[in-house]
């Protein structure tokens, strides 16, 4: 009777222990079906990318996906950090604007769906040119740009046309002015801001060179210069600076009337390098001031905007662009263009 007594303990522990595993089996799909997600509370219901967004309810620690609606962005979360009755995730920094949905999904494939506005005001990192005259054509990249209805000269009603636009890139065409020089408000359907960077007028500005010597200015240079089409930053022509080996020549603008350099806000132009070196030029006033020394890279247009304190106080009759050297046996060709005195 002992043995079976022994087989009988063994089939009734078995017994209990497949009881236990179904019971527990069916308790977990009675929770499972239990945790549909539902939500009580989205805080806030609008937010820009990256910002933290709180959402409180129950059966929220199942939830396997966060997706925004527009473009379908999924919103990156780590599901340990989440309990059933709270959930917290940033929103994409590529989620794209306004009203939409933002789509829960758990394990099972219940979803849940949220009212939610995400703001993606328009940022802009580069310009393609800091400069424009009327008609010019601007590259402004950054993000959240396809969307965008209107690009405005602060301060005034002057309209630029929006030629091409996606989400990273928008191309503009400058429009007439009578500012010296202004950022931009853009505008999409998160807002308007605007930007940190400043574009010139050239039209407005005292044009020392443009297409050519402006009124008033005169090439007294010691230097092969000559106006070239070989290159130009706008229109067609700039100015061709050849300078022999170790001469320290310059390029001279003589000014008659003079010039009052304090009547103006900035000195800008562009100059782009020699072929095979790095150089570098002396930017000063024959009459006074100091020296902006500046290295120019070879082979590329370089833009420089200098504050006029260095120029001012003394009336100009000469501006110089003199080169250190070139060193060596070899000579040194620059171009300059847009040489400019800014309001």
């Amino acid at each position: 009777m002992y043995p079976i007594f022994r087989l009988s303990k063994h089939i009734f522990i078995w017994i209990l222990t497949v009881e236990g595993l179904l019971w527990i089996f069916s308790s977990c799909k009675k929770n499972d079906h239990a945790s549909t997600p539902v939500v009580q509370q989205v805080f806030p219901d609008s937010a820009a990318g990256n910002n933290v967004v709180y959402i409180t309810g129950s059966g929220l620690s199942g939830i396997r996906s966060i997706v925004f609606e527009r473009g379908r962005v999924p919103a990156p979360f780590n599901p340990t950090f989440n309990t059933d009755h709270a959930l917290i995730f940033r929103v994409p920094d590529t989620a794209l604007g306004g009203q939409q949905h933002i789509i829960l999904t758990n394990a099972r494939g219940d979803s849940v769906v949220i009212p939610f506005t995400v703001i993606a005001l328009p940022t802009i990192s580069s310009a393609s040119l800091p400069e424009f005259a009327t008609g010019t054509q601007i590259t402004l990249t950054g993000n959240n740009l396809d969307d965008v209805s209107s690009v405005i000269l602060h301060g005034t009603n002057d309209r630029a046309t929006i030629v091409s636009q996606d989400r990273k890139m928008l191309v503009i065409q400058m429009p007439s002015t009578t500012v010296s020089r202004a950022k931009l408000d853009i505008t999409n359907s998160s807002g308007t801001i605007t930007t940190q960077q400043e574009f010139i007028s050239v039209d407005n500005a005292k044009q020392l060179f443009t297409e050519d010597f402006g009124p008033g200015i005169y090439n007294w240079s010691w230097a092969t210069v000559s106006v070239s089409t070989d290159y130009a930053v706008l229109g067609t022509h700039s100015i061709k600076a050849v300078f022999a080996p170790g001469s320290w020549q310059a390029i001279s603008l003589h000014c008659d009337p003079t010039i009052d350099a304090s009547q103006y806000t900035y000195y800008t132009f562009w100059i782009k390098g020699d072929p095979n070196q790095d150089v570098q030029v002396d930017v000063r006033s024959e009459n006074g001031g100091t020296t902006n020394t500046v290295t120019v890279p070879a082979k590329v247009w370089t833009y420089y905007k200098f504050k006029t304190d260095f120029i001012s106080g003394f009336p100009i009759e000469r501006l110089d662009f003199q080169i250190h050297g070139p060193n060596g046996n070899n000579s040194a060709t620059l171009y300059v263009d847009d040489i400019l005195l800014v309001k």
